[in-house]
């Protein structure tokens, strides 16, 4: 095995042009500016979506100061917006001084991926959060190829229970009760 061989990436992965390899045009190529803009673009177009939905956080109601218990309603979803509008903000200014590599198609599972994730959302308003998390992770699970549905239900059960300790009993956030956890309880 030589060298170039040895530095070849799996399948599933990217390579820089220069060492495709098998093309000369692709070592000269060098950043492709088609890339940098789309970088750019994302991260604008990223950094815009997060302002309108701050800007619908302006619209949560005000708790009274002797009522309010942790975070208020819009802090937590601002906190999070803040870090995804910094994240956003890097990869537009960070897009210049990356060079472009040459990506394989994407694989069908990150598709059915996807719509299972957003799948999630209508357990979400059916379900609950703990409902829909523990959904989730078997579902995910089993469309990863895991097997051992018992191992999947610890670890569902794991993550809502930490949800749970850390947003209502840490942060005093209430989470979303869904349709049946309505009707039950």
């Amino acid at each position: 095995m030589t060298m170039q061989d040895a530095r070849k990436p799996d399948a599933a992965s990217c390579e820089h042009p220069a060492e495709a390899g098998d093309h000369p045009a692709a070592a000269a190529a060098g950043a492709a500016p088609g890339r940098r803009v789309s970088d750019v673009a994302t991260g604008f177009a990223i950094v815009a979506m997060a302002l309108l939905v701050w800007a619908g956080t302006t619209g949560f109601a005000d708790v009274p100061a002797a009522l309010t218990q942790g975070m208020g309603p819009a802090a937590f979803p601002r906190l999070v917006l803040g870090v995804i509008i910094v994240l956003a903000l890097w990869l537009a200014w960070t897009a210049s001084r990356r060079e472009a590599l040459d990506c394989e198609p994407v694989h069908p599972m990150v598709y059915a991926t996807v719509a299972a994730v957003g799948g999630v959302v209508g357990a979400l308003l059916l379900l609950g959060i703990h409902g829909a998390v523990f959904a989730s992770c078997i579902g995910l699970g089993r469309l990863w190829g895991e097997r051992r549905l018992a191992l999947l239900a610890v670890i569902a059960v794991g993550i809502s229970l930490a949800l749970h300790f850390a947003f209502v009993r840490g942060f005093g956030v209430g989470l979303p009760r869904g349709l049946l956890q309505g009707w039950l309880g």
